[in-house]
């Protein structure tokens, strides 16, 4: 998620829907403006047109639930923010092949309850608890 400033040309903050592109031309990123800041949904491409990331913001914060992908186009990681940008409620990431790879629970930034990890054959590796 590059940092993209909320300025406009003329110094002024930007407002409404908001998209860049890379070279090539395909888009690189798509979202919302509100008071300069990033507001609502926002998506984020990789230069071959795959999405790499998708989520929330408010008030230019990174809020509520996200997912990010690998260049193959399966999940690599999914979960939810809190509204001081910190990791909040269930998190899941994957292997590359797809299976998962860890889950677990975040509260305000800190791992708790039980996580659980697989090796990439998609087999329990170890559980963890976490208070």
């Amino acid at each position: 998620m590059k940092d993209i400033p909320g300025i406009d040309e003329q110094g002024k903050p930007k407002n409404g829907p908001f998209q860049t592109f890379f070279k090539n031309g395909l888009i690189s990123c798509r979202g919302e403006f509100e008071n300069g800041k990033k507001s609502g949904k926002w998506t984020y491409f990789l230069n071959n047109g795959q999405m790499q990331s998708s989520g929330s913001f408010k008030e230019g914060k990174i809020v509520g639930q996200w997912k990010w992908f690998f260049k193959n186009g399966k999940p690599r990681a999914m979960g939810g923010f809190d509204d001081e940008e910190k990791k909040h409620g269930e998190w899941k990431r994957f292997h590359t092949n797809g299976l998962l790879w860890d889950q677990g629970c975040f509260e305000h930034g800190k791992k708790t309850g039980t996580w659980t990890v697989y090796n990439e054959a998609g087999e329990l590796v170890k559980t963890q608890n976490f208070k």
